[in-house]
């Protein structure tokens, strides 16, 4: 009989938040597949932690920014490879580490977004080449990650997921509210351009967003939310975005139009899952195009006339919106289930760990 592999996970965004993921409360795709390899038979999973030392924040910052830029940290990663040398594997959600070269028998697989903007100098940088070239694997997100990542590890694509039953596409509690569209999120969001559209019209918009890209002059029309400055958003809980979801006519992601961004995806699987048609900005290089799969409509970047126009065809068509909401909960269900996302993630590990270990079922 095989023995379990041992997993080190290292995910600090999820620390103390597993309970609200499995209660329901907070959504499952957060936990990048690392609650089902907790309770897999076939791993034996350990929870990377912090070491605390007694140093001044202000010198660990500079440690940072030295030795472990864009990595985990000085917290996670020094004396890392002593301390978890009996694992076969750390699953690193946080991406690759700067301590890669020092983990000896461990290996290492990594989550990765997006290929640097340029190669790093700094050797400690992880995104060095000689650094990736130390890792076992990488999980990217997207097909342009994976075929940068392949020229230094076994690399695979595999699409991310979303809680098919927190946002469960049913329709709202309460109906008995004006028409409105949502925007929500933070990173690289053009919210500037999306404001503008609705100067052109009296279509009512509700964006949750960050507080200093607030204009000061805020038209009626529109509800500003500030994001609270912790990762996981406190400005409402999930049981209201939910609601919000439900009850919108469709939900607008306004992106910067970098190609290479990933920003935006949170949003476009929630909403999909929630049956609302997507109005996105033409941005980035997630494999999902909205307007191809017929699950929405894209906007050019910078295109305030463009937002305006779909927005107003979207409110006054409801045929339409009912036939691409439908459309991205049947793709949100075949292809963006946790299940299918979880598996994945778990027969590419086995495939870095040794083949002859898998213990599931071959295609």
């Amino acid at each position: 009989m095989v023995s379990p592999l041992k997993v080190g996970i290292l995910h600090p965004y999820l620390e103390g938040r597993e309970l609200d993921i499995i209660s329901g409360k907070y959504p499952y795709q957060h936990s990048w597949a690392c609650i089902s390899l907790s309770r897999s038979s076939n791993f034996t999973s350990e929870v990377i932690t912090p070491s605390n030392f007694n140093i001044p924040q202000s010198i660990i910052k500079i440690i940072n920014r030295i030795f472990f830029p864009r990595s985990a940290g000085f917290n996670y990663e020094f004396g890392l490879s002593e301390k978890y040398r009996h694992l076969d594997l750390i699953y690193s959600v946080s991406g690759p580490l700067s301590s890669v070269t020092r983990l000896k028998k461990t290996k290492l697989v990594s989550w990765v977004f997006r290929p640097p903007a340029k190669n790093p100098t700094n050797p400690f940088n992880p995104y060095h080449k000689s650094n990736l070239k130390k890792n076992h694997g990488f999980l990217c997100l997207t097909p342009t990650a994976e075929k940068y990542f392949s020229h230094f590890a076994p690399s695979r694509f595999i699409p991310w997921c979303v809680d098919l039953d927190l946002f469960d596409g049913n329709p709202p509690l309460n109906q008995e509210v004006a028409p409105f569209f949502l925007a929500t999120g933070k990173t690289e969001r053009d919210y500037k351009t999306l404001i503008e559209s609705c100067k052109m019209s009296n279509i009512n918009l509700r964006i949750i967003g960050p507080a200093d890209q607030k204009p000061n002059d805020l038209p009626e029309n529109i509800m500003w939310v500030s994001t609270s400055t912790d990762p996981p958003d406190q400005a409402i809980d999930y049981k209201t975005l939910r609601e919000w979801y439900a009850q919108c006519l469709g939900v607008c992601i306004p992106l910067k139009g970098d190609p290479e961004d990933t920003c935006g995806y949170t949003n476009l699987l929630e909403a999909m899952a929630m049956r609302k048609p997507v109005i996105m900005t033409k941005s980035g290089c997630l494999h999902i195009n909205p307007a191809d799969r017929k699950c929405g409509i894209l906007v050019n970047p910078n295109d305030s006339s463009g937002w305006a126009s779909a927005m107003n065809e979207l409110s006054q068509n409801s045929t339409l919106r009912k036939e691409l909401g439908n459309k991205g909960r049947d793709i949100a269900e075949k292809e963006f289930a946790p299940y299918k996302f979880d598996s994945a993630v778990k027969e590419f590990l086995y495939l870095v760990l040794g083949s002859d270990l898998n213990p599931l079922p071959k295609n």
